[in-house]
């Protein structure tokens, strides 16, 4: 074989490698057990909890704390010196009838696409979704209780979340809320 086509043959498998599941795994394998140490306090506090998720200064992956946010947001902090910040998490509080937090909001998914970041998200009943930047869509890369999920947690039968939305399907999901279950 020539030197060229070798040259192309390693950069294909390059490009394999980063391209798998797999890579990705680590990443949404490392974001679940954030949310799942995040879940317990959020739901106790009925509040989301966040952070960012990155490569620190040795390259290694890692999490910036913990923080406390609001009923309905939650602001990471700065990015930290030296890392290369890849995603952020967070979580929805605790269960609740008047609101559907099972799925990410639309200010989720609008948040993490116009700031370039992928963004984690734990639900109540224990389902962790990702917003994917590069698909531009929200995708459930686990179900219910993959995460600690809220005791009084109740599935919405009728209104189940689906596998996966982009922005317009998700602002149909919210158009379609029955309002209570």
């Amino acid at each position: 074989m020539s030197e060229s086509f070798n040259s192309i043959l390693g950069v294909l498998a390059l490009m394999t490698i980063f391209a798998t599941p797999a890579f990705a795994d680590e990443i949404d394998r490392f974001a679940i057990k954030q949310l799942n140490k995040a879940q317990a306090l959020s739901i106790k506090a009925n509040r989301e909890y966040c952070g960012l998720i990155g490569y620190d200064a040795s390259n290694k992956l890692s999490a910036t704390k913990i923080r406390r946010g609001r009923r309905d947001s939650c602001h990471p902090g700065q990015d930290p010196r030296g890392w290369e910040v890849i995603a952020s998490f967070h979580t929805h509080g605790a269960y609740s009838l008047d609101a559907d937090t099972e799925v990410p909001s639309l200010s989720d998914m609008r948040e993490d696409f116009r700031d370039g970041l992928d963004g984690y998200i734990a639900t109540p009943g224990g389902r962790v979704w990702l917003n994917s930047v590069r698909r531009k869509k929200a995708v459930m890369i686990c179900g219910k209780k993959c995460v600690l999920a809220d005791r009084n947690f109740k599935d919405c039968r009728g209104f189940l979340p689906k596998k996966q939305y982009t922005i317009g399907t998700l602002k149909q999901r919210f158009r379609n809320d029955p309002g209570t279950c």
